[in-house]
């Protein structure tokens, strides 16, 4: 052809930019079919990195944000001088065990390249990799063979806040010396060692264990720890022999021994050389950027919703995921006509007593006070069925109308209530719950039981139900309908006319409350949405059934 190595026409269709000319050779010129190999795009856009396309073709990734992520990382650190520093890096991409273990410096299926292995309760997404309390991944790199006592640094990207005893990795020998980090162990505090012995076991000075933590061997006998970036701790303490175990993420091998299980997600993961304090921070910079291109980064999220960025911001949402779920429901509710009908809305979502207590419809109303034995995690809030509840603060008198009314319920707990009476949330001035809302997915003698009802008529009605969990909804439309919903579907309705007159007493979640006065009838169950408001017709409790199930099936804990 005559525009072999210019600017010209493609081979047929005039396409202009980079391509192959006659002659074979690559830069402006006529557009093959086969022209984009070893091409991403057109003008303007770089070649694909070796290294990043090695690791994309291995891991068999597929989609065009991933393998972007991927490209962007590595150029980044080599930008930074800091890809060679790095013996294996794991970026926990894509959603399949066969995806995550692969290490990105060196991603052949060997031992001897530092791909992981996985053991006990592991789940992939991509979202990274969640342990159970079992579970872990044997990274195969052993800091006797790959490190020294003055040169090693080795750091994980944790999407969960925990507060129990667990490592996010860890290699050591019989006398707790070698390469790990626990943000959270024995009594709340954080060890951290790189080729020494484990510093700081006294001390308590992470509160938040989400992030980008990592241990750095300074000199011989200096040790620091790092935390997005910044170093948070040095340890003066001395050297000691790299133990010959090998390292693993989401739990630590102690001589052989797998222990301190991580029950929680991680994101990334890497092992290498000592990094300068410029380069944590550089580094912190690009692993942040990939996380954010993935949609799963950890810290100040920013939403498009006004009235979803207000909850974000008052709750400390630091999950990218969680904070893009939250942005998506208000989003989806306003859309639906459902959002004007709320009064409250627990989405709880952030890990924390804090987080889980907002109102998403208004942070600044009805707050819930935790009392006694109540668990929060990243999928939802736990009740221990004794003395654990939820005081919402809402008194359903002032704001509802007596024969317009629904509260909502998604449970994660299938099985039948241990108390048998037990009440999911309630509220009335009767200890007999003559007076009040309130309600129960499941109780054991197989129903579902909810109510709203004045102090001489009985509005309570029941429907059989062999699964409490999912979404629940009570809603009452009228003095002559009202009826319960599994799933956006009615279990039951109850067409008999109630005049009903609203209690004062404050709404309680897991248990009910007998005008303020009493804690009642305590439910043992995980909940992970609420939601208090106005009544809502069959089309509105599926569309809310929808935008509910949605919300948890973007956070992996529907049911």
């Amino acid at each position: 052809m005559a525009n072999a190595n210019g600017w010209g026409d493609g081979a047929s269709n005039n396409n202009i930019g980079w391509g192959k000319g006659a002659d074979n050779a690559i830069g402006w010129g006529d557009i093959h079919a086969d022209s984009y190999a070893g091409l991403t795009d057109i003008v303007g856009v770089a070649a694909v990195d070796p290294d990043a396309q090695a690791f994309i073709t291995a891991a068999a990734i597929t989609d065009p944000t991933q393998q972007s992520a991927i490209n962007t990382l590595v150029v980044d650190l080599k930008g930074y001088s800091i890809w060679t520093k790095m013996e294996a890096i794991y970026p926990m991409v894509g959603s399949t065990s066969s995806q995550h273990k692969y290490n990105l410096k060196d991603p052949r299926d060997l031992d001897a390249a530092f791909r992981m292995t996985f053991h006990g309760g592991v789940t992939h997404s991509s979202n990274g990799i969640t342990f159970a309390t079992n579970g872990y991944a044997d990274t195969k790199w052993l800091p006797s063979a790959n490190s020294t006592t003055s040169n090693v640094s080795a750091g994980a990207y944790s999407r969960t806040n925990l507060t129990a005893d667990y490592a996010l990795f860890g290699s050591l020998d019989l006398s707790f010396s070698g390469v790990s980090v626990s943000p959270k162990a024995s009594a709340g505090n954080t060890f951290f060692s790189a080729n020494n012995n484990l510093s700081d076991g006294n001390a308590n000075f992470v509160t938040d264990t989400r992030g980008l933590f990592h241990v750095n061997k300074d000199s011989l006998t200096v040790t620091r720890l790092f935390k997005n970036g910044s170093s948070i701790r040095t340890a003066t303490v001395g050297s000691t022999t790299p133990p010959a175990f090998a390292l693993y993420l989401g739990a630590r091998n102690y001589a052989g021994t797998t222990q301190s299980y991580f029950n929680g997600n991680l994101a990334f993961g890497f092992l290498g050389d000592t990094l300068t304090l410029t380069e944590g921070a550089n580094f912190y910079t690009a692993v942040q950027a990939f996380q954010t291109t993935l949609g799963r980064s950890i810290g100040t999220q920013t939403v498009s919703d006004a009235d979803a960025q207000a909850f974000v911001t008052a709750a400390d949402i630091q999950d990218q995921v969680e904070a893009t779920a939250v942005n998506n429901l208000v989003i989806g509710m306003k859309a639906d006509g459902l959002w004007t009908k709320m009064m409250a809305i627990y989405p709880f979502v952030g890990s924390s007593s804090s987080s889980t207590s907002y109102n998403l419809k208004n942070t600044a109303q009805y707050q819930i006070t935790w009392n006694g034995g109540v668990t929060h995690a990243s999928t939802g809030v736990t009740f221990n069925g004794s003395n654990g509840y939820g005081n919402t603060n809402f008194a359903p008198n002032s704001v509802l109308t007596a024969n317009s009314n629904h509260v909502a319920l998604y449970s994660r707990t299938a099985a039948a209530r241990t108390n048998g009476l037990a009440i999911d949330f309630g509220q009335g001035a009767d200890v007999n719950i003559q007076s009040g809302i309130f309600g129960c997915s499941r109780r054991s003698s197989n129903v579902a039981f909810y109510g709203a009802t004045n102090a001489t008529t009985n509005g309570s009605f029941t429907a059989a139900n062999t699964n409490g969990s999912g979404l629940f909804t009570n809603s009452i439309t009228a003095a002559t309908s009202r009826k319960i919903y599994r799933n956006g579907s009615v279990l039951g309705s109850l067409t008999t006319n109630i005049s009903q007159t609203l209690s004062a007493a404050k709404m309680y979640i897991a248990a009910f409350n007998n005008n303020d006065a009493g804690v009642l009838l305590y439910s043992n169950y995980e909940a992970s949405f609420f939601s208090i408001g106005d009544g809502l017709d069959d089309t509105e409790a599926t569309n809310l059934n929808t935008r509910v199930t949605t919300f948890q099936t973007s956070l992996n804990r529907n049911i």
